[in-house]
């Protein structure tokens, strides 16, 4: 009686450990490609308006994503988490926190699916904001 159960639950959590998401692990498959408008912030770069490509970076268990300009002049690595929208979006969508005059980049989607990544750490200069009690304005820019 005693191998059956243990059967079972050696077979209960291998189902799990096959269907479960991993706690954490970032949702981006492939590349983004994202048109910026204004100059933003991700991680501790700053970067200027133009034209981006988010991607996951290979071995990193999808908590490490780089932006890297079309023109190949502006970079940055940064390290992400798992997050979900609370609506499907019908165009990719890259979410900011304003500070006055400056972006951080906060959360990317892609279109029709609702699983993205946040950015997981604050840079110096927001984390110095947000000491000083200011607060962001978030708003969202659909690339289409």
């Amino acid at each position: 009686m005693r191998h059956i159960q243990s059967a079972v639950l050696v077979a209960v959590a291998i189902t799990l450990a096959f269907f479960a998401d991993p706690i954490g692990h970032a949702q981006i498959v492939g590349q983004v490609a994202a048109d910026i408008h204004h100059s933003f912030i991700v991680g501790n770069a700053t970067l200027p308006p133009g034209n981006y490509v988010f991607r996951m970076l290979s071995g990193s268990d999808n908590n490490l994503m780089s932006v890297t300009s079309a023109d190949g002049n502006a970079g940055a690595e940064f390290l992400v988490n798992q997050s979900v929208d609370s609506h499907t979006p019908r165009h990719t969508e890259l979410v900011f926190d304003r500070y006055g005059r400056k972006e951080f980049l906060r959360h990317i989607y892609e279109r029709d699916d609702k699983n993205g990544v946040t950015v997981a750490e604050p840079s110096r200069i927001e984390a110095r904001l947000q000491k000083q009690g200011q607060t962001p304005f978030e708003h969202t820019e659909e690339q289409k």
